[in-house]
């Protein structure tokens, strides 16, 4: 895939949920095939956000008494309607959403980087073993209610229109804001909660198999209802076990994972030609994520549902990784080390091609809305030094973040490789 422009676009604001959440800026590398050439693909990078990123992060710390006032409030009422729902199964974990009432700040901004807004500041915790069982869940609904929370609803974007899913009349149809990552659980077993709840998304497991329940609720008193409101998550996890799972594959996996994924190259190795350096990283990071995901992820959510759901049969599976598949996961990140420098030797030659540079002016924002559409020698020579001086601080940036990717794996294995 040709990459054939560099333009820079600034911050803007997208409408979802309604309310106003700022979606970082990116610069983007818009593709286009061209027969008899060799071709590359670069993932689309973030912008030079930092001073965006401060800001939020004093917002956060601001925020935070009037949040953990919030979160007070929000699992008092969801203690209380556990213990009337006992009988469903449903448990509270007092300790654990007292420990944990925020996200912290660090994955808040790490979210904020990737998807533009973090609506689950405020979260809490549940354990509820039958994720089946579609009349607890409505009974738990009903007595959220009492206490004066809702589901939040959401609009999504059409895919195909870009805009706001509409009816038949053209108005905007309103979502649940609920995930079910489930077997088992179809839009037809949803049929007692009513048409509006059938809209939920609804999921398979994740390839780990880790499976839950995440939802987000606001307040119908005051503001809640309102611009400014709060939204409060919840997920339904099977029990103890399962919590500990997700921390621990959170660490061990996700992060390494997480980090690698920022590096600015396009990580499907389908975008790229086979043998070109981005082909080799894309590989080497899939194979990566396969591994981790296998030895550790899927053992552990296994393990941790059989013990949570106290099923004595069930033969405990190792969580480990063997001599071998050690050093090749070490080895793979090695060679993305390795073959980075290649990589932007690749895409720095291509993209100041003059045709390249043309293309990415004439991408670019401050272009589309210019009246004089003449391009001079002096603007692509300006736009190419633009181009290198980005490129460069790419690459810098993501020979760090395989230096703490590379630290990352060997915590990793040295938690779960075989000793000898």
């Amino acid at each position: 895939m040709l990459i054939t422009s560099l333009p820079l676009t600034n911050y803007g604001y997208k409408n979802n949920n309604n309310a106003a959440h700022l979606h970082l800026g990116e610069l983007k590398l818009k593709p286009q095939l061209n027969a008899d050439v060799v071709s590359f693909c670069a993932k689309p990078p973030k912008f030079d956000n930092s001073f965006f990123m401060d800001a939020l992060g004093k917002g956060y710390d601001s925020a935070e008494p009037s949040l953990i006032a919030k979160a007070r409030e929000f699992h008092g009422s969801l203690k209380r309607v556990v213990e009337k729902l006992k009988a469903y199964g449903f448990e509270y974990d007092e300790a654990y959403n007292s420990a944990c009432p925020l996200k912290k700040k660090k994955s808040v901004l790490d979210k904020y980087e990737r998807q533009g807004n973090a609506q689950d500041i405020i979260r809490g915790t549940v354990y509820w073993q039958d994720q089946q069982d579609v009349m607890a869940f409505k009974k738990f609904l009903e007595e959220m209610k009492e206490e004066g929370w809702i589901l939040s609803p959401l609009r999504k974007l059409d895919k195909e229109t870009g805009d706001f899913v509409k009816n038949k009349n053209g108005s905007i149809i309103k979502f649940p804001d609920l995930e079910i990552r489930q077997e088992g659980v179809t839009v037809e077993s949803l049929a007692p909660l009513g048409e509006y709840m059938q809209r939920a998304e609804i999921s398979r497991p994740r390839e780990s198999t880790y499976a839950d329940w995440q939802m987000r609720f606001i307040s119908t008193k005051g503001k809640g209802m309102k611009e400014g409101r709060q939204d409060c998550e919840v997920i339904f996890l099977y029990g103890p076990k399962y919590k500990d799972a997700k921390e621990i594959e959170h660490k061990y996996v996700y992060e390494p994972v997480r980090k690698m994924k920022k590096l600015h190259v396009d990580m499907n190795p389908e975008h790229h030609p086979k043998g070109a350096a981005g082909y080799l990283i894309a590989s080497n990071f899939k194979e990566i994520q396969k591994r981790l995901v296998q030895f550790i992820s899927q053992p552990l959510f296994v393990n941790a549902f059989n013990a949570d759901l106290k099923i004595k049969e069930a033969e405990k599976l190792p969580v480990e990784i063997s001599k071998a598949y050690s050093h090749l996961i070490l080895n793979y990140a090695k060679s993305i080390q390795k073959t980075l420098p290649s990589y932007y030797t690749q895409i720095t030659k291509e993209l100041l091609k003059d045709e390249q540079v043309v293309a990415s002016i004439k991408n670019s924002p401050s272009y589309q809305f210019r009246e004089d559409k003449t391009i001079t020698p002096k603007e692509i020579k300006e736009t190419k030094r633009d181009i290198k001086s980005k490129l460069l601080d790419w690459k810098e940036k993501d020979s760090e973040c395989i230096i703490e990717v590379l630290g990352d794996l060997r915590q990793t294995l040295d938690k779960f490789a075989v000793k000898d």
